[in-house]
């Protein structure tokens, strides 16, 4: 009898323990929240990794700029003629987290750019700083320019240089509005 209230104790301590550790080890210890893309957590608050935002780091950067947008280039020195009004597409870029877009038909050009968005804030309450840094084949562009959105539509304003393949640089503007 002795050995079987020894093992029905062992038993229950046993079934104690493991029901402990299966507890802490499932509970969420950043309060309610499981924190996303690799974020960690700090007295009950995700702390995002950069290109990441929101209570759980659930939202890339770039996430808002995802999209087809109405594009206008304007005042480029020397003069471009041509088209000046074309449709481009913005998609998330797979290198760099949620901070990277690729931005297609850049220019009217056929050629797709990565850009950089370099602010964590909420594209609904602030502006986003965007950097366009490298171009596909001899299409060279360096862009600088703003994520904002205005009456709940996205516009991106870019400054940006080109050099073409002749040699030929434009300093241009452009206004990116989302569809």
């Amino acid at each position: 009898m002795k050995s079987f209230r020894q093992i029905l104790i062992a038993a229950t301590l046993t079934l104690g323990a493991f029901t402990a550790v299966l507890y802490t080890s499932c509970k969420n210890k950043c309060g309610g929240t499981t924190c996303q893309n690799s974020g960690t957590c700090s007295d009950n608050v995700c702390i995002c990794p950069e290109g990441y935002s929101g209570n759980a780091c659930q939202t890339g950067w770039s996430t808002a700029c995802i999209g087809t947008y109405n594009c206008t280039r304007e005042n480029c020195t020397p003069a471009v003629t041509g088209v000046k009004t074309w449709q481009s597409a913005i998609t998330a870029d797979a290198t760099n987290g949620g901070y990277t877009i690729d931005i297609s038909n850049f220019n009217n050009s056929n050629t797709t750019v990565i850009a950089t968005i370099d602010s964590a804030e909420t594209p609904s309450s602030a502006v986003q700083q965007i950097t366009v840094s490298t171009a596909a084949g001899t299409y060279g562009v360096n862009a600088t320019g703003t994520y904002n959105v205005i009456n709940g539509v996205g516009i991106i304003n870019l400054s940006y240089t080109t050099l073409l393949s002749g040699g030929t640089t434009y300093d241009c503007n452009m206004v990116m509005t989302k569809q």
